[in-house]
């Protein structure tokens, strides 16, 4: 992970000491970086007279009470470099990434804001921040059966939480990616390296065809598509093994992972048997054209991740929100 300068904790509605916010706090003390505190009040729509008459707190209000849990929690677990704090009217991930665009944020960490629903675990505003924001987004997911936390000192080992096993996902053989795949390493690995954690590598691959091959005949069929499976299969071995040459001593008894398959289920796949506490991936391959803001693999990691996500952007990526 990248020196970082200025690290952006979106509180998203949560004002407790979460795991996400305690893990800003020991980023932003290890790197020695600036710690900005946010929340976000949804305008309401609602009326003066109709927040009058039924003793409403209009956004203003709502806004100074988000201030004030903000302020305690700041000083109930900061230390040293006080935090900053900024509570703002409006659609959360809109505020969230200008914020990132006008004050240069380099890193956005916020707690899940899990959905009603068994597919994915990540909600609306969750989902247009890992596609959008132009710098790097943790979105990170409270343990299950976590006890409740005093405040504590930065010392305490319940204020600086790790990740056990960390999982890259990388296309080892996508044209041009070289250097993005190494950025996902390079992430992947100071953060593993950080929690003494293990580190996995998967690539997932698939075949270009759907099992049958134009011009083979009858008999000689499955000879043929065995061999094209088998060369196929040894290429995007030889790139794995040439993209994760520089990082076997980091990998700190986890492994590099080649599986064929449809690469979101098979990334998903492996983050479930392997237990991994976060993946590391890149949301878009390449810069693209305005308007495709994620990748299919990344949306459908997404969509389907049961764990905590670190979404990465390639050089170039431009936000679509100003």
């Amino acid at each position: 992970m990248q020196a970082l300068k200025h690290i952006l904790y979106f509180a998203d509605g949560e004002f407790g000491p979460t795991q996400a916010f305690r893990r800003a706090v020991a980023l932003a003390r290890e790197h020695g970086a600036r710690l900005t505190l946010m929340d976000v009040t949804i305008e309401s729509g609602i009326g003066a007279d109709l927040v009058k008459r039924f003793g409403l707190a209009d956004d203003v209000q709502q806004s100074e009470q988000r201030l004030w849990a903000l302020t305690h929690l700041a000083e109930d677990w900061v230390q040293g470099q006080p935090a900053r704090l900024r509570v703002t009217i409006g659609t959360p991930f809109i505020e969230v990434i200008q914020a990132v665009l006008r004050d240069g944020h380099d890193l956005v960490i916020k707690p899940v804001r899990e959905r009603p629903s068994s597919r994915g675990l990540f909600a609306s505003t969750d989902m247009h921040l890992l596609r959008k924001c132009p710098c790097p987004v943790w979105v990170d997911r409270e343990p299950e059966h976590a006890a409740p936390r005093q405040p504590a000192q930065p010392t305490d080992a319940n204020a600086d939480p790790r990740c056990i096993r960390v999982l890259a996902a990388v296309d080892a053989t996508q044209p041009d990616s070289r250097q993005l795949n190494r950025t996902i390493l390079d992430t992947a690995g100071a953060v593993a390296g950080r929690d003494d954690a293990a580190l996995d590598v998967v690539h997932a691959w698939q075949a270009p065809f759907d099992g049958s091959l134009p011009g083979a005949g009858p008999v000689d069929h499955d000879v043929q598509l065995a061999d094209v499976l088998g060369l196929l299969e040894r290429e995007h071995a030889a790139a794995l093994t040439a993209l994760t040459a520089d990082y076997r001593t980091r990998l700190n008894g986890g492994d590099t992972h080649l599986a064929r398959g449809e690469p979101a289920a098979t990334i998903l796949a492996h983050a479930d048997a392997l237990a991994s506490d976060l993946i590391v991936l890149a949301t878009l391959s390449r810069p693209r054209e305005p308007g495709l803001f994620i990748g299919t693999t990344a949306e459908d990691v997404l969509q389907g991740a049961q764990t905590s996500v670190l979404a990465l952007k390639p050089e170039g990526f431009v936000s679509p929100v100003s």
